[in-house]
C-alpha cells in the first residue's frame, strides 16, 4: 500500500515580480480596447453617425407606437365583447316579448283575441 506524503511547499511569487499589463496610450477610451479612434475619424463619419442615431430614434418611436396601438386594440375588444353581450340579452328579451302568447296577454284587456277562422279580405271597388 502507498504511503501518504506531504507535497513539497511551493514558493509564492513576490508581488513586485508580477508584470502588469499596460494599455497603450493611443486608445480613445476603454470601451474600444486597442482600437485607435481619432477625432478625425469621428468627424469624417459624423453624417453616418447621425444617420444611425436617427434610425435608432425611429426604431424606438415605432416600438412605442406599436405598444400603444396594441393597448387600444385590447380595450376596444373588451368593449366589443361587452356590447355584444348586451345585444344578445336585448335580442333574447325581444324574442320573448314578441311571442304570440305574451302579445295575447298584453292586449287581452283591449278585447283582441286570436283568430279562430280564416282572415277576411277587404276589397275596395275602383272608380272609373
Amino acid at each position: 500500500m502507498a504511503q501518504n506524503r506531504f507535497k513539497p511547499a511551493v514558493e509564492e511569487e513576490k508581488p513586485s515580480e508580477v508584470k502588469t499589463r499596460r494599455r497603450s496610450k493611443n486608445t480613445a477610451s476603454p470601451f474600444f480596447g486597442s482600437l485607435n479612434i481619432s477625432a478625425y475619424f469621428i468627424f469624417k463619419n459624423i453624417n453616418f453617425i447621425f444617420f444611425l442615431a436617427f434610425l435608432g430614434v425611429i426604431y424606438i418611436a415605432n416600438s412605442h407606437y406599436a405598444l400603444k396601438v396594441i393597448k387600444e386594440i385590447k380595450s376596444i375588444q373588451k368593449d366589443l365583447e361587452k356590447t355584444s353581450g348586451e345585444s344578445n340579452s336585448i335580442k333574447s328579451d325581444l324574442m320573448y316579448e314578441s311571442m304570440q302568447s305574451r302579445v295575447l296577454e298584453k292586449v287581452g284587456h283591449m278585447g283582441l283575441e286570436t283568430l279562430s277562422g280564416k282572415p277576411k279580405k277587404i276589397e275596395i271597388e275602383k272608380r272609373k
